[in-house]
């Protein structure tokens, strides 16, 4: 009775305790999860460094170094040259909105659109050209209004980027340094016999290494495909912006051709149908690509339906931002992964 009362005690103990640790992480906790990862995909190249260079503390700094040119600078320069169009785009229309008349290039559009309503009978009379000014100025107000607390947000925020990127240094070269005692002591803390401990462990890092080696380097060759299509068609002074949507829109079933289908078309309708041709078949044709990297990149043991995934990443990206879609697919495999233990031991 004794012992049973002592186990509960600690139980409880132990979760009031990882609830803490949640909630004092909370501020840092993105940072924590990203170095995590990163750490465990680097780890190998740790371990290769490691065995020439025979010192432990200067392996991992190199290997903090490689990542960095690997994943955080690549990373910087397209956040901030999307910022940087991003600005260029508010700036243009907003101009247009606060400045009386329209434009060379505004009248070509207003015309297209006047002629695409006069496909449907009886809308051609309600559609006017005031009207689609209006709501050409009304929509660039809000675009403005949202640069404005964007360009804040990110100007209020530099410091937290500088203690993020100094929690990253010392935490991954941390982690590479005593990563597997860390291991060691989750599977001696593990509620779970050793059997089921290896089992979690193992489908997390398959996951893990699936959406960064495998998903996310998909989405951003579908979406550099899509970019450079585009780009033909004269949209090339936005590819930074297009790149970071594609290759979060690539991460569910109709991909980037939501946006470029009908950007195609357009152009079809605008005097490039041709081009506009050309561009849609070879983005179906790109297609093709995906089914062949993800059987070289994904394995079969944690590949998910396409609606669990799409529901993972949008829920993923509600909690954690743009990483939620490495992170929320993760998440739904340790919830798959516990739901189909609990179901084989009953």
């Amino acid at each position: 009775m004794i012992d049973h009362s002592s186990k509960k005690i600690q139980t409880i103990t132990v979760l009031v305790a990882l609830a803490l640790a949640v909630w004092f992480l909370w501020p840092q906790l993105n940072v924590i999860i990203l170095t995590t990862l990163l750490a465990y995909i680097f780890y190998p190249l740790f371990k290769k460094l490691k065995s020439k260079k025979g010192n432990g503390v200067l392996a991992a700094v190199v290997t903090l170094f490689l990542s960095f040119m690997v994943v955080v600078v690549p990373l910087t320069i397209i956040i901030i040259a999307s910022v940087s169009q991003l600005s260029q785009f508010v700036a243009s229309v907003s101009n247009f909105s606060l400045a009386g008349n329209v434009p060379s290039g505004i009248d070509q559009v207003v015309d297209s659109i006047k002629d695409l309503s006069g496909i449907v009978p009886g809308v051609q009379n309600a559609v006017t050209d005031e009207g689609i000014i209006s709501f050409i100025r009304n929509s660039t107000t809000i675009a403005a209004r949202f640069m404005l607390d964007l360009t804040i947000g990110i100007v209020s925020s530099m410091p937290q980027v500088v203690i993020s990127l100094l929690v990253y240094a010392f935490l991954f070269i941390e982690l590479l340094l005593r990563g597997p005692r860390y291991v060691k002591f989750i599977k001696q803390a593990s509620p779970f016999d050793r059997q089921l401990t290896d089992r979690y462990l193992d489908r997390v890092g398959l996951m893990a290494g699936a959406m960064v080696k495998g998903q996310l380097v998909i989405a951003m060759i579908l979406a550099l495909i899509a970019v450079l299509l585009l780009t033909l068609l004269g949209y090339g002074s936005y590819s930074f912006l297009f790149f970071i949507l594609f290759t979060i829109l690539n991460f569910i079933p109709l991909g980037s051709g939501v946006i470029l289908i009908p950007l195609a078309l357009y152009s079809m309708l605008t005097g490039q149908f041709w081009l506009g041709l050309i561009v849609i078949i070879a983005y179906l044709a790109s297609g093709n690509l995906d089914p062949i990297l993800r059987t070289k990149l994904i394995p079969k043991s944690i590949k998910q339906s396409v609606a669990v995934t799409m529901i993972a990443t949008f829920c993923g990206i509600a909690y954690f931002g743009m990483l939620g879609v490495v992170y929320g697919p993760i998440i739904m495999i340790i919830i798959s992964t516990s739901l189909q233990m609990y179901v084989e031991q009953k």
